[in-house]
């Protein structure tokens, strides 16, 4: 949309002069002629319903900004799809009109009220960055007092603009742009705004910008920053330093500026004629990092970095040790199943003796054992039949049969045994042993009985008895019978 000098627009805003472009949209003067005062009109790009929405939206956040170092927004429409705003006019102009001519007090008085402005803004919630500080966008007031114009339009508007009208942010703007906007992941944070101040800083005081304009990117290859002349208090150089540092938490936030200001303006005031005076009484700035602390930072770091590793570490030992165990609990399931006979349960006990199947696999053993020797037993039995009250003298019969001998003729062991020596436990435990391992019959078990009726093998001594009577109870329940003293059994330990 183009406008002249002269138009009305929108029924009661007569067009005076152009008072400036902004990146999207154009700045006029004009008077309002039901009110009869100058008002300052900025007009945007044309929008489609969405972005006539959107921009609603933002103005009522705005609307309801009051700072006196903020300029007000006093009223928003659209006219042919065209938004605009209508501002309060300042006929003092910019900042940029006093490009290369502040002394150090006005510096000082432009950081106080600029910061007290960003200070505003970025305590709201969520926080407001302005994105666009420079000399351009800080308006002079009636009062002499530093106002900030141009805020609140968010990034979202930005790309709406941008599309509808075709432009990018002009190169003065890139001017004002800290290094985080050109690294590898950009981003904007309350600091990107000090350094944009700082930047307008330099250029008020000695008129011209940095790095011929490309911005922060530079600092990102290593630029430094010059130094101000000797004409400039060493408080005033630490602080432009101090904004323009490559990192935006090394840059002091907006109230630490506000502070430094204020003292440093209270100190002139105290001592008007003694800069010396000034600068030694003047508390220090949040300083920029130095290598120490630079050092320091690096390693606080380093050390997170170890910490996160070794914890690292700890969690893949423990995955590690998590999978061994769980294969190793399918590995004993598996062999658990595929045990068939003792020796496979044995082997089985012997891997795994804190398994939890091995209580069952001890029962299963025992029982397995106790089945081979009744199997025994069945395989060769030999039964007699006898009286109550006599021994039967030998019939010749098809069975074989077994009269009890007596006491005085009972057979004798395989095995010798040796009496142990009296004085040593060791030798009777290896004698009790050989004896109970040689016994093959009921008459074997009753004299290792006899002989050691407490002993370590007493009861399975006894027990190996009760299976041998029972397994030819078992054979013959209809007969009364006699075991026979030297039938055999296999009685595994």
């Amino acid at each position: 949309m183009q406008f002249n000098s002269g138009d009305i627009f929108a029924e009661h805003y007569q067009l005076e002069k152009k008072l400036g472009t902004g990146s999207f949209g154009e700045v006029w003067l004009a008077r309002n002629t039901l009110a009869d005062v100058e008002v300052a009109i900025k007009f945007y790009g044309l929008l489609d319903d969405n972005g006539i929405k959107d921009f609603r939206e933002e103005f009522k956040l705005a609307y309801k900004l009051h700072h006196p170092n903020l300029l007000h927004l006093n009223h928003f429409d659209v006219f042919e799809r065209c938004p605009f705003l209508i501002m309060p006019y300042c006929s003092n102009g910019s900042s940029a009109t006093l490009i290369g001519k502040m002394s150090e007090k006005q510096i000082w008085h432009f950081i106080r009220d600029v910061s007290c402005g960003l200070m505003f803004l970025h305590s709201q919630n969520p926080p407001i960055i302005h994105q666009d500080i420079k000399p351009d966008n800080i308006l002079i007031g009636d009062d002499g007092k530093f106002i900030i114009s141009d805020f609140g339009i968010s990034r979202k508007l930005e790309h709406t603009f941008r599309k509808g009208t075709n432009k990018v942010k002009s190169s003065g703007t890139l001017a004002y742009m800290g290094p985080e906007h050109f690294s590898e992941k950009p981003f904007i944070a309350g600091t990107s705004d000090i350094w944009s101040l700082g930047m307008s800083i330099y250029e008020l005081l000695t008129g011209h910008i940095l790095w011929e304009g490309m911005g922060g990117c530079v600092q990102l290859n290593g630029a430094r920053i010059p130094a101000l002349d000797n004409g400039y208090s060493p408080q005033l150089d630490q602080f432009l330093h101090a904004c323009l540092s490559l990192n935006t938490w090394d840059r002091p936030t907006a109230q630490q500026a506000y502070n430094y200001a204020n003292s440093m303006l209270r100190q002139e005031v105290n001592h008007p004629h003694s800069p010396s005076a000034v600068h030694a009484s003047t508390p220090p700035l949040p300083p920029a990092p130095s290598r120490l602390q630079k050092r320091i930072r690096l390693s606080t770091i380093n050390k997170r970095m170890a910490g996160w590793i070794i914890l690292g570490i700890l969690f893949l030992f423990m995955l590690i040790k998590g999978v061994s165990a769980f294969f190793g609990s399918i590995e004993e399931e598996r062999r658990y199943n595929a045990c068939r006979t003792t020796e496979d349960f044995r082997h089985f006990l012997n891997r795994y003796p804190a398994s939890s199947h091995a209580e069952f696999v001890k029962q299963k053993i025992c029982m397995l054992v106790e089945d081979s020797i009744k199997k025994e037993i069945k395989k060769n039995r030999i039964i007699a039949p006898v009286s109550v009250d006599t021994i039967e003298p030998e019939q010749p019969k098809k069975e074989e049969i077994v009269v009890k001998h007596p006491s005085w003729s009972r057979p004798k062991p395989k095995v010798e045994i040796v009496s142990p020596a009296p004085d040593t436990k060791k030798v009777k435990r290896e004698d009790e042993e050989r004896m109970f391992l040689n016994c093959q019959t009921i008459t074997d078990y009753e004299k290792y009985l006899r002989q050691y009726p407490k002993g370590k093998f007493a009861y399975k001594a006894k027990r190996a008895i009760q299976q041998i009577e029972s397994g030819m109870m078992e054979s013959h329940p209809t007969q009364e019978i006699h075991v026979k003293k030297s039938t055999r059994v296999s009685f595994g330990l």
